[in-house]
This record gives C-alpha cells, sequence and structure tokens, in this order.
C-alpha cells in the first residue's frame, strides 16, 4: 500500500507587533520556520511576508542597540540579517509603502551601511530622512548624523526630534553640545544626559559622571563615585580612568591607591592614553604598588605616542631616577 505524501509546510501570518516581544532566539527559530515552508513552496507569499517583517525588526533591533551603544547586539543582529535574511530586500522594499517609518527605517540601515544592499551613503540618508518625517527617532538620529557638516542647523533640529522621542545616543548629543560649547551649561546637560544615562547608556553615564564630579561638592563627588563605577564596570575606558583618578585623591571615595592603580590599569591596557601616563605616574613613584622604572618608562612610552605631552617630563624624570 503506498502512503500518501504528505502535506507541504505552510506558514501562519505574523504580526508586526508580535515579533516586538521575540527574543532573539525565537526570532531565530521562527526564521527556521519560515525557511522550512519557503524550501518546500519557494512562492509561498505568507512565508515570504514574515521574513521580510523578521527583516524590519532585527533591523530596528540594530538601530535601538546602536543608540544604546550595545555594539555587540547590533552586530548579532546585523549578522543575523546578513546570513539568514539577505533576501529580503525587495519584500522591505515594498513595506516601506505601507508602513513608512520602521521599514524605511530599515531601508536606511541596508544601504548606509551595507548590510544586505550595496553600501549607499546617499540613498541610506535618503531613507533616514523619510523615515524620520514619519517620527522614527531612531532614523532621526542617524539623518542628523548625514546632515552634521553639510547641513548643520537642520542636523541639529533632526538631533532635537530623535532626542525628545527617546533616543539615547541624540540626548547623548544634547547633553555634550551643552558643556562643549563656550561655556558649560550643567542644567542644559543634565536634562539630556540623565535620560539617556537611565536608559543604560554607558557613555552617557561616563559623562554624567564628568559633570558632577565637576561641581566639587561632596554630595556630588559622592554621585560621581557611583555613576563612574557604573560606567567602569560596564567597560568605559574614561570612566575607568576617572574612577581611578578619584581612588587615587580620595575624592568621593575613599584613598585607595591599589584600587587607583588598578583602574588605571584596566583602562591602560584597553588603550586610553590619560591611563597610560596616570598608570606611568604612580609605577614611576611607587603609588599604590612597588616603583617600577622599566613598566613606568614602558607606558609612558606609549602615552606620549598617543600625544600626552607630560610624559615626555615623566620620562625625564624616570631617566634621571635611574642614574
Amino acid at each position: 500500500m503506498q502512503a500518501k505524501p504528505r502535506p507541504a509546510p505552510t506558514a501562519t501570518p505574523v504580526a508586526a507587533g508580535d515579533l516586538l516581544k521575540r527574543s532573539a532566539p525565537e526570532l531565530e527559530a521562527l526564521i527556521a520556520r519560515q525557511r522550512v515552508v519557503v524550501k518546500a513552496s519557494p512562492r509561498d507569499e505568507k512565508a515570504r511576508r514574515n521574513l521580510g517583517l523578521i527583516s524590519v525588526e532585527a533591523a530596528n533591533r540594530v538601530l535601538q542597540a546602536q543608540a544604546l551603544g550595545h555594539a555587540e547586539e547590533a552586530s548579532a543582529y546585523a549578522a543575523l540579517i546578513r546570513t539568514s535574511l539577505a533576501d529580503t530586500l525587495w519584500r522591505v522594499t515594498q513595506f516601506a509603502r505601507d508602513e513608512p517609518a520602521r521599514a524605511q527605517a530599515a531601508l536606511g540601515l541596508f544601504h548606509a551601511d551595507g548590510i544586505i544592499a550595496p553600501r549607499d551613503p546617499v540613498r541610506g540618508c535618503d531613507y533616514f530622512s523619510k523615515a524620520a518625517d514619519a517620527g522614527h527617532a531612531a532614523a532621526a538620529y542617524r539623518a542628523s548624523q548625514c546632515l552634521s557638516k553639510a547641513e548643520p542647523e537642520r542636523a541639529y533640529r533632526w538631533l532635537e526630534r530623535s532626542a525628545g522621542g527617546g533616543n539615547a545616543a541624540a540626548q547623548e548629543a544634547l547633553g555634550r553640545a551643552c558643556i562643549e560649547g563656550a561655556g558649560v551649561d550643567a542644567a542644559c546637560a543634565k536634562k539630556w544626559l540623565q535620560p539617556a544615562a537611565a536608559q543604560g547608556r554607558v557613555s552617557a553615564i561616563s559623562v554624567l559622571a564628568w559633570l558632577y564630579a565637576s561641581e566639587g561638592t561632596t554630595e556630588s563627588l559622592s554621585r560621581a563615585s557611583d555613576l563612574y563605577r557604573t560606567a567602569a564596570e560596564a567597560g568605559d575606558f574614561a570612566a575607568q580612568n576617572n574612577l581611578g583618578e578619584l581612588y587615587e585623591t580620595g575624592r568621593g571615595v575613599s584613598r585607595e591607591p591599589a584600587q587607583a592603580l588598578g583602574w588605571y590599569r584596566k583602562s591602560a591596557e584597553s588603550g586610553f592614553a590619560p591611563a597610560q601616563f596616570n598608570l606611568a605616574r604612580l609605577l614611576a613613584f611607587g603609588i599604590g604598588t612597588e616603583r617600577d622604572s622599566a613598566a613606568a618608562r614602558e607606558w609612558a612610552v606609549k602615552a606620549q605616542g598617543q600625544g600626552i605631552a607630560q610624559a615626555a617630563e615623566l620620562l625625564k624624570l624616570i631617566a634621571e631616577a635611574a642614574h
């Protein structure tokens, strides 16, 4: 007796809103199920549409991860698109007609970063601008970057719109603008840095810590040390160095030279020039550790090579102490 052929697998339509709740492994599993259907029925419209929607979702997660400074997460989703969704460009382009903001933001990413389309920054910026016009905060940030040199005033307006929409990268950029101009406007800087830091953007936490440290009060220094520690433990080189400085001087924390040395070393080993100089200085004078002129010279040379002018004087002192 012959067995009846099994029916071809079919796809169940996926709602775009449902994808927002899916974890990365769940998205990968969903892609795999659609691929089974497409392999059996290459023209299956539901499966092809589902893959396109997943591509839009993954692209928007790249943009969100970039906004939060989560480089590894952004790279992982970009890799997922390249390896598992490379055939979705046409479908996403069609989606852009019906759901312009998220789909156009995805197209901006694909073209600007060359993910599943030839790298074309001009075309990518055009899509980002269209998505920004439709209210997409992350696209507005990327659009502001596109225009920063050619049209700075328009770029700033996009930046404000992006920050107002909750984009952490834009919020940090506006916060930095408040302290990098003619004078430091602490209230303005905190207005934007605090929400960016609250979202977990590590570089914003580090800048906010610097702002509190610069105020110099006991309360603000204590707050700065907490913020620096959060950013330092998350791998921010500047925060690691600056937390070391607080431990060296006893500002906002108890004075602990060995702790200072440890944070300087962690930052220096990542290539941060000010930390390389600070580490060299502590090694040269035996602060927090035994004096080690050879290691001090090595770090001072590295700092000097990165433009730290004080390193030359430190090298001179190390040489004089050796005679």
